[in-house]
């Protein structure tokens, strides 16, 4: 990892660390995948819709890619189906051989599903233009779509398809910073 890479994601932990000192409480989310892992935090601020987050995702062949998030949130009645977020995010992306820095707007979103005790759908969709893409990068794509289950009111586990990418100038081909299907574990606290 180059010192770029080194410092950014420094920075986005570090970001991360400082605002979790505000919060009430928060969640981390891990998912694996045969060359993909991920780890992310999340936040938001007590009697506000303001929602942080932070997380690095790693592919074995394809590169990291870190980013931090600034989010509002739907602060309304708590016993709705549907929990949404919209926002942007700071993204960094490293490879072997691109490097660069995005700023995507998009929002996520939790779905449960009435008359399914513990069953929701989550997912999170950001998209960086031309015009907020830095380095090798001409656009940025982080989506992410999963089924989960909540084992315990705290922690849900799930299952879903990732996809993030980066359109490279000159590359025909985008290129893959981690795709595919994907397990993991949410814990609040």
């Amino acid at each position: 990892m180059n010192q770029l890479a080194t410092r950014l994601l420094a920075a986005t932990f570090l970001s991360g660390a400082l605002v979790a000192t505000t919060q009430a409480g928060g969640s981390v989310d891990m998912s694996l995948a045969n060359e993909t892992a991920r780890i992310a935090y999340d936040a938001t601020q007590v009697g506000s819709g303001l929602h942080v987050g932070a997380a690095l995702q790693h592919d074995r062949d394809d590169g990291n890619l870190v980013s931090a998030g600034l989010h509002v949130v739907d602060v309304r009645e708590s016993k709705r189906s549907l929990y949404i977020g919209v926002g942007g995010k700071l993204y960094g992306y490293f490879t072997d051989d691109y490097d660069g820095a995005a700023v995507g707007v998009g929002g996520f979103f939790r779905y449960n599903i009435p008359g399914v005790q513990d069953v929701s759908i989550a997912g999170y969709g950001y998209y960086a233009p031309p015009v907020t893409t830095f380095g090798d990068g001409e656009h940025l794509w982080d989506t992410d779509l999963r089924l989960q289950f909540a084992v315990i009111p705290t922690a849900r586990i799930y299952t879903g398809y990732r996809y993030s990418a980066v359109k490279v100038e000159d590359v025909k081909k985008r290129v893959k910073l981690g795709d595919g299907l994907h397990f993991g574990i949410k814990i609040d606290f």
